[in-house]
């Protein structure tokens, strides 16, 4: 008998920061300054 996995759901972003640190979160906050600045909006996950 197989067991059949559940589906997954998936998420789109256009930046994904990695590390929650100091330095990850001001890159974050920098980039979404920066975007909008530029009249854009981004995704941004950390």
């Amino acid at each position: 008998m197989e067991h059949a996995l559940p589906e997954r759901e998936g998420m789109d972003y256009d930046v994904v920061v990695v590390g929650a640190g100091p330095a990850g979160l001001a890159t974050a906050i920098r980039l979404k300054q920066q975007a909008a600045e530029r009249g854009s909006d981004i995704s941004v996950v950390v």
